[in-house]
């Protein structure tokens, strides 16, 4: 049977949230003043006017009462997602989030719920990621999901979206913060793997249906991110990265945060080895994760052997060929360096890499430097 006091209470929830110029931080200050968001509506002429810290627009609008117009259009396309509402007075609401100094009032989300309430990492970084950063990202996500913990993202383009991947990967939960509508397709090129996620994750915002992606509502978005976690792990992010504004929200938080170390020679790592200098934890891989956030590694650790049988789990190589393909990494390698750690002559090795190319195993650029690919 449906509750109608909950779908009433969605309803009132969502009108409050689309009132013009009512920002979250006010939102959240009209809810406490008068203890639900029934009592709000409810509020006399005088009672609103009375309230002075409200702008003069805002208090018109709460006179008025809801915009139901608005508000069905904005319901209407929820159902049609099959998405739903959850405010801060509703007992599913993650409690971790709500233990932040500035939680979403309201949250749209499309998945299962309960994903939200699980124990999380968040994975973030830049969205021009070289190749190692992508791998670090997916094999991260990948070690974590298959222990049972949530991987939190922000569904963008390069880091993130190899955080949700791999995830996926590992037959884990993923959660997708969007920084616009949940109904907004974006980017578009995740329009696919947004749709996968909600298939045992959540796909989440905090801004109403039709809110597009603008530039200063991705800031906010972050906070969400660090909110629903233990702790955040930046892979790759340039000293000016958003990826940063994640790290400083997940410390107001009393989260956790944790850096993966990169070249000294990249932009991209900058970010990262700054946020190592000022004492964030060295990742190297899942175990230091895990260490940093209290959760043990319990039957999970791998052996040494196992991380090299994962890099090189390839059936049908030959041995030579399995010998060059574990000493080869993400950042390209000249080709002498590479005879060098495998003990092989360069004219042998030439050919080795020229078969693990034509199998798409690795990938050659100018100056005969090589990389394994993903």
């Amino acid at each position: 049977m449906v509750d109608m006091h909950d779908l009433r209470a969605r309803s009132l929830w969502v009108a409050l949230n689309l009132v013009p110029g009512l920002g979250e931080t006010t939102l959240r200050r009209l809810y406490e003043h008068f203890g639900s968001v029934e009592a709000v509506w409810q509020a006399s002429r005088e009672e609103i006017c009375g309230l002075k810290w409200l702008r003069p627009g805002v208090r018109q609008a709460l006179c008025m009462g809801p915009d139901q117009a608005a508000v069905d259009s904005a319901l209407g396309v929820l159902d049609a997602l099959g998405a739903w509402v959850l405010a801060l007075d509703d007992p599913l609401y993650p409690e971790l989030l709500r233990r932040i100094p500035d939680p979403p009032p309201v949250l749209y989300g499309i998945g299962d719920p309960g994903a939200l309430r699980r124990e999380c990492v968040a994975i973030v970084g830049s969205r021009r990621c070289s190749t190692y950063g992508i791998k670090a990202a997916r094999e991260l996500a990948s070690g974590l999901a298959s222990r049972g913990i949530g991987v939190v993202s922000g569904l963008a383009v390069g880091v993130d979206t190899a955080a949700h991947k791999g995830a996926l990967e590992g037959n884990g939960v993923t959660v997708a913060v969007k920084g616009c509508g949940i109904d907004i397709p974006y980017p578009r090129q995740n329009t696919a793997l947004a749709a996968k996620i909600v298939s045992s994750g959540v796909v989440l915002s905090e801004f109403p249906p039709g809110t597009g992606p603008e530039p200063g509502l991705f800031p906010l978005r972050n906070r969400i991110i660090s909110g629903l976690s233990l702790g955040v792990v930046v892979v790759e992010a340039s000293r000016k990265s958003g990826s940063l504004i994640t790290a400083a929200c997940a410390l107001d938080q009393g989260r956790e945060v944790m850096a993966v170390p990169g070249s000294i020679f990249s932009y991209k790592s900058a970010g990262t080895h700054y946020l190592i200098k000022m004492g964030a934890r060295l990742v190297e891989g899942v175990k230091d994760i895990l260490d940093e956030v209290g959760l043990e590694e319990c039957a999970f650790e791998d052996s040494e052997e196992d991380r090299e049988g994962e890099g090189g789990g390839h059936r049908g190589l030959l041995p030579e060929e399995m010998l060059v393909l574990q000493r080869l990494e993400a950042y390209p390698q000249h080709i002498d360096e590479i005879a060098e750690a495998c003990g092989l002559p360069v004219s042998r090795l030439s050919g080795l890499l020229l078969q693990l190319e034509l199998k798409g195993l690795v990938t050659s650029s100018p100056g005969q430097m090589y990389h394994v690919n993903m």
